[in-house]
């Protein structure tokens, strides 16, 4: 996730899926629901990416996932 959400496309979750096994939707959805709600990231349709705000707090978002 952390490597993923660096890039401006953000995570696929297919490739995601494919790698692990598991949908990071399922996986990490207390902390993607949380990020969603502070508007720091969203989901847009395969992609888990950080939103214009997600990006100048991406330290904050990058520690949920650690």
């Amino acid at each position: 996730m952390l490597l993923g959400l660096r890039k401006i496309e953000g995570v696929s979750t297919c490739e995601y899926k494919n790698k692990f096994g598991e949908n990071p939707i399922f996986t990490y959805k207390h902390e993607l629901e949380m990020l969603i709600k502070e508007k720091l990231i969203e989901i847009d349709g395969n992609y888990i990416k950080l939103t214009d705000k997600g990006l100048d707090f991406a330290n904050i978002v990058w520690e949920e996932f650690v």
